[in-house]
């Protein structure tokens, strides 16, 4: 029979040896890594690039690797600034190593804010960027497949050159508990997020000429009145204010093809240039018939021929100057 302080003294080492236990499994479960998900994304198509809504449509197949989880990925993630408009082909599987296989083919509509200051010769890259709604970077992180992943070679948009493929494994960091009151005031969250980038180009100078041939011929138009007699104003002035008036109209076209930016494209300063030289023009206009009526041939003629030459030399310049 123990004695009392015998006693007291297993039931001592009993207890520590539970708390240390408990301890022990609580600081080895805080310390568990997060579980590593594989995933990857085959690009087969992009559908539409609409540079007016901000948006672009893509079709790509999107697959996980996980072991482990209560409920599989597929179900959880979600597409940063996009929807998905269709979740079709859903495949679940064991693969032999024992891993959790899923894939399914998507359709979704991203938001994009493009950057426009060289359009109509802009370049610009389209990014899916998923995210584990379930699950933050303490339990989850994503990890980029090595194979399998890219763009299938019959990706075609008209207009654009789709190249390139890139994939990258990031953290988001969200400044926000939304409003779960659980959470401390101010907690802050970080999301494992897999980024794939495709370069979407355009093709050649066609694009720009088809932009802005409406102006290029207002710039012409009002060039040949640099050739009309002085004699005959209403012809003269009419050419002048019908070219200003048909560039007007050209760049309300332009700018209803664009979304609503507070800065100039190249297609702005083009804009601004073929407005600048048919103003030019008619200004000319005026001043060779006021020196008519002042019966100043002789200047006028001057006025008239240093036009004519000078005025297409000068818009090429300039027109080189922007583009450039």
């Amino acid at each position: 029979m123990l004695l009392p302080s015998r006693r007291l003294f297993a039931s001592i080492v009993a207890t520590f040896s539970f708390l240390f236990a408990v301890f022990a499994h609580s600081t080895a479960y805080a310390e568990a890594p997060p579980q590593q998900t594989t995933v990857g994304v085959y690009v087969e198509q992009v559908s539409a690039i609409d540079l007016k809504a901000n948006t672009f449509t893509v079709d790509f197949w999107v697959w996980f690797r996980s072991s482990g989880r209560s409920m599989s990925p597929i179900e959880s993630f979600e597409i940063i600034e996009g929807r998905v408009n269709s979740k079709s082909n859903i495949i679940k599987k064991k693969l032999p190593d024992g891993q959790d296989y899923a894939a399914a083919r998507i359709n979704a509509t991203i938001h994009r804010q493009w950057d426009l200051h060289r359009y109509p010769f802009d370049d610009h890259t389209l990014e899916i960027a998923i995210e584990d709604a379930d699950l933050d970077v303490g339990h989850s992180v994503f990890v980029a497949d090595g194979s399998g992943q890219g763009l299938d070679p019959d990706v075609a948009v008209s207009g654009w050159d789709i190249t390139g493929f890139r994939s990258s494994v990031t953290d988001h960091l969200y400044h926000s508990n939304y409003g779960d009151t659980s959470l401390t005031l101010g907690t802050e969250t970080r999301y494992s997020r897999y980024v794939v980038d495709v370069d979407a180009k355009r093709r050649g100078i066609a694009r720009f000429f088809k932009v802005v041939f409406a102006l290029l011929v207002s710039v012409f138009v009002s060039w040949c009145a640099f050739f009309i007699r002085p004699k005959d104003a209403s012809p003269r002035v009419s050419v002048s204010v019908g070219a200003l008036f048909a560039g007007a109209a050209g760049t309300i076209a332009i700018n209803n093809a664009l979304p609503d930016i507070n800065y100039p494209t190249l297609t702005d300063k083009t804009i601004y240039l073929c407005l600048g030289m048919i103003l030019l023009s008619l200004f000319g206009t005026v001043i060779s018939l006021s020196l008519h009526y002042l019966g100043r041939e002789a200047d006028h003629r001057r006025i008239d021929k240093a036009g004519a030459i000078a005025f297409p030399l000068l818009f090429a310049v300039l027109l080189l100057m922007v583009v450039r």
